[in-house]
């Protein structure tokens, strides 16, 4: 099959993350992948799959830009000249755009939703595609019950990650370098990964932390990802008088490096769809505390394979926190279910093969 992924952007994040994902694991059986992006951080990571990248200008928010009407024929004339067989879309503007193009280059085209939204034109013009990827349960239930979508139209697939890479367990020396290379000490990593942006909550990890470090003086905190957030965190902690302690890191695709030196990953989402980054610390074998919101309940079984809190709830962060740190006994046995949970239910192999049986069902249509 030939195959062609459209998004707004490649920049770090979750829908780059998904879209470059499958590219490797589709080329990996056989497939042809092209991507269509206004590109991003993450077209190196692309080219390692081997999956080629054509540049189309839908850097926008707007699905009335220009630049959409200008995507839309960029799109079909791609489609035709490169004999594409199905159209993956993701973003609402790519949706916008692919609804247009397959239509005019007479191909087939699916989406996944990715998140929850509000229904706007969601529900009046329907870009969803001939079938529309749930990521989660909690995603597959706001397609039905907020946006109108029929379920025989929804397909649930979990998205996957790469086991085998974030199974890999970095030496005590490379630990230590990285460790060292980001201003650390010896002390217990309390990390969070993630776009800096009031949905995902990281302010609430900075509050935790203040009670974290009162108790535990060599504690500190690891914030990776870029974002509109970053001045208020920063300032946060150092109204809090723990800046010291805080490091702030930009964004990386190498998020395996990151977690590495972690001992308790946090994921205080307000909002999530399913949480790649919470995937990606199981599968690294950490012990996770995140917010019982949204797809993270398919993912963590409170006190098997991690710790839930309410959202924003401070002090049951702190509580969650403290008690892996001082529990050797409880993070191995939730870092061993982490990791066997991952490689049972999100795997890549399995994403990629529900993927492909999507997209034979959907040309067989």
């Amino acid at each position: 099959m030939k195959v062609l992924q459209v998004s707004t952007h490649l920049n770090i994040g979750g829908i780059a993350n998904y879209m470059v994902t499958i590219a490797k694991v589709l080329n990996e059986k056989g497939h042809y992948v092209m991507v269509a992006t206004s590109g991003g951080d993450m077209e190196k990571e692309l080219e390692r799959c081997g999956a080629s990248h054509r540049k189309v200008g839908l850097n926008t928010k707007n699905e009335f830009s220009p630049k959409v009407l200008a995507a839309i024929f960029k799109l079909s004339k791609i489609i035709k000249d490169e004999k594409v067989d199905i159209v993956h879309a993701h973003t609402r503007v790519s949706q916008v755009a692919c609804f247009f193009a397959c239509r005019i280059a007479g191909v087939p085209y699916v989406t996944t939703c990715h998140g929850f939204f509000k229904k706007r034109l969601r529900s009046l013009f329907d870009t969803w595609g001939v079938k529309v990827i749930a990521i989660s349960d909690a995603v597959k239930t706001h397609l039905k019950e907020d946006l109108s979508v029929k379920e025989d139209r929804i397909e649930l697939i979990y998205s996957g990650v790469d086991v085998e890479r974030f199974s890999k367990d970095y030496s005590r020396d490379e630990i230590d370098k990285i460790k060292e290379s980001m201003g650390l000490n010896d002390g217990p990593v309390i990390g969070t990964i993630g776009r800096l942006s009031p949905v995902k909550g990281q302010r609430f990890l900075i509050e935790a932390m203040a009670d974290v470090i009162s108790k535990k003086k060599d504690a500190q905190c690891l914030i990776v990802g870029n974002g509109p957030e970053e001045k208020a965190l920063r300032d946060m902690a150092k109204f809090l008088k723990i800046e010291e302690s805080v490091r702030f890191v930009g964004a990386d695709p190498d998020t395996h490096k990151f977690l590495s030196i972690m001992d308790v990953f946090v994921f205080p989402s307000v909002k999530e769809g399913l949480g790649i980054a919470l995937l990606e610390a199981l599968a690294s074998g950490k012990n996770c505390v995140a917010s019982n919101v949204g797809g993270i309940g398919d993912i963590i079984k409170d006190g098997y394979n991690g710790l839930l809190t309410p959202v924003g709830d401070v002090a049951g962060l702190t509580r969650a926190i403290s008690s892996l740190l001082d529990n050797a006994d409880l993070r191995k046995k939730m870092g061993n279910n982490g990791r066997a949970l991952v490689k049972e239910k999100f795997s890549l192999n399995s994403m990629g093969d529900r993927v492909i049986n999507l997209y034979k069902k959907v040309l067989t249509k």
